[in-house]
């Protein structure tokens, strides 16, 4: 499960998979999006950027590609 979580006061989105981001709900943030897919999840947070900063894991989103290229 991807989730987009939103921090308004900071101007960031997140896109992850790790579940210890949920502590991140303690913090002040909120999850927007749930996606069982890493990409779909990435393109809606992109979709939803103004002026916030988005980030990602480097590591889920080379998993994506390298799982996708295994297959192919």
């Amino acid at each position: 499960m991807y989730r987009v979580l939103v921090n308004k006061s900071l101007d960031r989105i997140l896109v992850t998979g790790k579940e210890r981001d949920l502590r991140l709900l303690d913090e002040g943030w909120e999850i927007v999006y749930e996606a069982g897919d890493w990409e779909e999840a990435f393109e809606y947070a992109m979709e939803i950027a103004e002026d916030e900063i988005v980030e990602w894991y480097y590591d889920e989103a080379v998993k994506k590609k390298v799982h996708v290229l295994a297959f192919a």
